[in-house]
């Protein structure tokens, strides 16, 4: 993906003389907003006070990036009151887009306020407390992390996307066990928020979260699980809704995570095999609130979808694992995650090969219609379980993942 806007990315030069004049800055927590008018008051506050609370000794800024609302978002910032030992900048997206254009804004910010750490948060956050601020940023601040990822406490049936995609495709390529890399919140340091600002495939949209995972990883830096909590956010409430949110964040991350499977093929295929435990870690984690989906919707979808993009997916499967999906459909047997890795693996070696956008949007739609099929089986295989059941059920598939590595290297 060619990033032609990257070069226009100017600040307001108002915002630009405030980051001269109130930096250095220690730590810069960057808030991404849109449609968030519930919502987005209660985390300036509450990130308010951690910063505040547990960084007295620092000097402070919270920048807010705006996306387009259609909503009252912007007229619940103006309320925002910061302490005034905490700068604060208020500025629009400089690029349009999604979810990556408010982090390419903090990111220009940081860079001209010289921050030295920079914590990225959403909007629309319910469970948000002020010891997060300091929890996420802490390894960071202390030197122990370039990167600092979330492990939230997520119900069996939320994070859906990453569970039986992003997590065991990101952990078999790139050798890092982080359990949500899309988790959406995170702490960099600022070696790395400058390795990425200047990244050639820096995304305007919900591929950032594991843009900035994988990148990480890729470039040598160090990256830790550092925040483990309850996460609510609104935005579950729209797995409801699988075509009005799910699906397009399944398009763009997953777009995302083979464009950068590709930039970094010479990384993964040179990287050593993981070493594997022979025990399960056990979980015995508290218990989230419940997210409903309705599978017999998606199966149907799934289906129907099927039938019709059969043709389509000849041209990224092999004949054995159509035959195989045949089976799931015909003659009722189970979505596993050996042929689910299999069909990852031959389909982003086919994005490789790929040079045109529609091609693109084609294989990911398709590839979206057996994510269905595979979440489909999954979900019913952990119906009875506790999210701790479900979680050995997760890691079982990441190593089939890992074991089929050499399978991907091989179709790639």
């Amino acid at each position: 993906m060619n990033q032609e806007w990257n070069k226009g990315l100017n600040l307001d030069p108002e915002i630009v003389k405030k980051c001269h004049e109130i930096g250095p800055i220690d730590i810069m927590v960057g808030v991404l907003c849109k449609n968030v008018e519930s919502t987005v008051l209660s985390v300036l506050n509450i990130i308010n006070e951690g910063l505040y609370r547990y960084f007295p000794d620092y000097n402070l800024a919270i920048v807010v990036s705006k996306a387009p609302s259609s909503d009252n978002t912007e007229e619940a910032i103006n309320l925002f009151q910061p302490y005034k030992s905490i700068h604060t900048i208020v500025t629009d997206d400089i690029v349009p887009g999604g979810k990556g254009s408010g982090v390419m804004t903090i990111f220009e910010i940081a860079h001209a306020a010289q921050a030295k750490c920079v914590v990225l948060m959403d909007g629309d956050l319910l469970s948000i407390q002020p010891s997060w601020v300091q929890t996420i940023a802490n390894p960071v601040v202390y030197g122990r992390a370039d990167l600092t990822v979330p492990y939230y406490i997520r119900d069996k049936n939320d994070g859906v996307i990453t569970n039986n995609l992003v997590y065991p495709f990101t952990r078999s390529l790139y050798g890092i066990d982080i359990r949500q890399p899309i988790a959406g919140e995170f702490a960099l340091s600022k070696h790395l928020y400058e390795t990425l600002r200047n990244h050639p495939l820096l995304p305007p949209d919900f591929g950032i979260d594991i843009f900035i995972v994988t990148s990480a990883a890729a470039e040598g830096y160090y990256v830790k699980e550092g925040l483990f909590s309850l996460k609510i956010h609104e935005s579950t409430t729209h797995y409801l809704e699988p075509e009005k949110f799910l699906i397009p964040m399944f398009r763009k991350v997953t777009g995302s995570m083979f464009e950068l499977a590709k930039y970094y093929e010479q990384y993964w295929k040179k990287k050593p095999s993981r070493w594997r435990t022979k025990h399960h870690r056990e979980c015995f984690s508290q218990h989230p609130i419940p997210v409903n989906i309705n599978i017999d919707e998606m199966n149907k979808s799934f289906q129907q979808e099927f039938i019709s993009n059969r043709e389509y997916m000849k041209k990224y499967l092999p004949e054995d694992l159509i035959a195989s999906v045949d089976h799931v459909i015909n003659d009722g047997k189970k979505f596993d995650a050996l042929l689910w890795a299999k069909i990852v693996y031959q389909y982003a070696a086919s994005y490789k090969r790929l040079e045109n956008d529609a091609d693109k949007y084609t294989l990911l739609d398709t590839l979206k219609t057996l994510w269905l099929g595979r979440f489909v089986s999954y979900a019913h295989q952990v119906e009875d379980m506790d999210i701790n059941g479900a979680e050995i059920i997760i890691q079982k598939q990441a190593e089939i993942f890992e074991e089929q590595f050499e399978y991907l290297k091989k179709v790639y």
